[in-house]
């Protein structure tokens, strides 16, 4: 396990974000990266709920699981990684009031 999932499990999200960041940035065909990235702002938004600060996080996740998302070669896995995408859809709904 590296540096910043350390981190994350114990909560610096801030300390860990540039490791994540430089960690993820590499290519990454099968999006293994997009979902660690997706994966730790989704827990930082977590962290901060319900604070509107997690909207931030939890936007920031949610852009990484849609690209994940439109990355599906069929519609059945297209549906499952939506999954991910709705779960979070409904955490900025729930911290919005809505």
């Amino acid at each position: 396990m590296s540096d910043w999932q350390e981190m994350m499990k114990i909560g610096r999200f801030a300390e860990a974000e540039p490791l994540m960041i430089e960690a993820t940035s590499q290519p990454d065909p099968l999006g293994d990266l997009l979902i660690a990235k997706a994966e730790f702002y989704e827990a930082w938004g977590d962290a901060l709920r319900p604070e509107d600060a997690a909207i931030e996080k939890y936007n920031l996740s949610l852009e990484e699981w849609r690209w994940f998302a439109s990355c599906s070669t069929s519609g059945g896995e297209g549906t499952a990684r939506m999954l991910n995408v709705n779960r979070v859809l409904d955490k900025i709904n729930e911290v919005e009031g809505e």
